[in-house]
């Protein structure tokens, strides 16, 4: 459908427009003393009928021929347009108004292809870019100057670091008697850092006071429950998971409360020591319906009360009437079999398998180990002479600090642990701690 070209105003338009502009300026002038509630509509009538005598002495037609046909006011509006109507004070708005075409949607943008894919590499350029500067300033690497253990934490996306551990070496002057534990907090850090300090403590007096073996495990849940009782009595809203192991004697007891978890390597097979205590466990679930609370699932992940995730922690005074501090447990002898110990908060464990992270430590120790087993050569000043040649023995360059390099060794698989959980999505604090319980086996 053709559409015809705009035309300029005809002369009887323009003489129109001019008498119904200066009409308008006299009823301005009149009216200015009157407020619009007492103005007559008089006058608009007066101005309608003298724009009619006008109109038709144009046309050169009476008055009567203006009643047929098309009426005044509908010739009078398409030769000027809309107008707005004068509305008293309680009226009604009637009149003719103004519409508007049809607005619509404006065609799709056609993106080429190579523009799209220019874009999409850009951004994940830029979100490896950001990461690999978060992994470089974030990664707080604690170590222990000898090869007992190593951690690395790495804060996400809170404004404060959650995640809180604890070493305690050479307990009770024993060599072959430590306690290691990772925390993490929900709520607030005051929960993690409070367990951090004080619950090696709780387990060092039960521990100490338990004549026989069998009443180890018991002991472990009793110092758990202990440290939860005194840190309620601080009323501060907060809680925290716990993974902790107690080596002593030769055996280790390995506990938790929460989703942080213990993970064995034993020839190379990963060996999951602990019970991950959420509300998407049947088992808990049941435990807390059981005890008359309500386990829903928001957004896909199951809440006890509608709020905590998991059903084990310690603090988390407002919810403590459903969950509980009393940790799973478990006790094993070590033996030469045992390789290391991974605990870690669920940050590793939401993106790695058991079995991911214990063959990503192991390369990375298997690494290690290949290289320090290459023998450099260095001749001496041990020279054998005789007739025939002149030999120089060659021995190897003994290594003065062997455990320095293992702890380096175990802070870089920590890294490599988190770097691929972060890789992999993670935005949660995480902290990792790698412990070889083989050398706390007795001979």
């Amino acid at each position: 459908m053709s559409l015809a070209a705009p035309c300029s105003p005809s002369p009887l338009t323009l003489t129109v427009r001019k008498l119904v502009d200066a009409d308008l300026n006299h009823q301005i002038a009149t009216s200015t003393s009157a407020s619009p509630s007492s103005a007559s509509p008089t006058l608009h009538r007066t101005a309608f009928a003298d724009l009619r005598q006008s109109w038709a002495s144009l046309h050169g037609l009476g008055h009567s021929s203006l009643g047929k046909g098309v009426s005044f006011s509908h010739s009078l509006s398409s030769c000027l347009g809309p107008c707005k109507s004068y509305c008293p004070a309680g009226g009604s708005r009637r009149g003719p108004s103004r519409v508007f075409p049809e607005r619509k949607r404006p065609a799709k943008l056609d993106i080429p292809d190579s523009a799209r894919l220019a874009s999409s590499t850009k951004v994940e350029q830029f979100i490896q870019n950001s990461e690999a500067t978060s992994n470089a300033q974030n990664v707080s690497v604690h170590q222990y100057g000898t090869e007992l253990y190593a951690v690395a934490s790495k804060q996400g996306r809170k404004e404060l670091m959650e995640d809180f551990y604890t070493a305690s070496t050479h307990l009770s002057g024993d060599a072959k008697q430590a306690f290691f534990g990772v925390f993490d907090g929900h709520g607030g850090k005051h929960a993690a850092e409070f367990a951090a300090n004080n619950l090696g403590r709780h387990v060092s007096a039960i521990i100490n006071d338990v004549d026989s073996n069998p009443c180890v495990e018991d002991a472990m849940r009793t110092a758990y429950r202990n440290a939860d009782i005194e840190f309620l009595n601080q009323h501060v809203s907060s809680g925290a998971c716990a993974v902790s192991v107690l080596v002593k004697e030769g055996e280790m007891i390995v506990a938790n409360a929460g989703d942080c978890k213990a993970v064995l390597c034993r020839d190379g097979k990963a060996e999951s020591l602990s019970i991950c205590h959420r509300a998407s466990n049947q088992t808990e679930r049941q435990r807390v319906e059981d005890l008359g609370g309500i386990v829903e699932c928001c957004h896909g992940i199951w809440r006890v009360q509608g709020t905590l995730a998991v059903t084990k922690s310690l603090g988390d005074a407002s919810l403590k009437r459903w969950i509980s501090a009393e940790p799973a447990s478990k006790r094993m002898v070590i033996t030469q079999e045992y390789e290391f110990l991974i605990l870690a908060s669920d940050g590793l464990w939401d993106k790695m398998s058991d079995q991911e992270a214990v063959d990503c430590v192991r390369k990375v120790l298997n690494e290690a180990e290949d290289n320090m087993d290459v023998d450099v050569m260095t001749p001496t000043s041990n020279i054998q002479s005789s007739e025939n040649h002149v030999s120089s023995i060659l021995l190897p360059i003994q290594h003065e600090d062997h455990s320095l390099q293992a702890s380096g060794v175990k802070q870089k698989a920590c890294n490599e642990l988190i770097r691929i959980a972060c890789q992999r999505g993670n935005r949660d604090d995480i902290t990792v701690m790698i412990v070889p319980v083989d050398v706390f086996a007795l001979s």
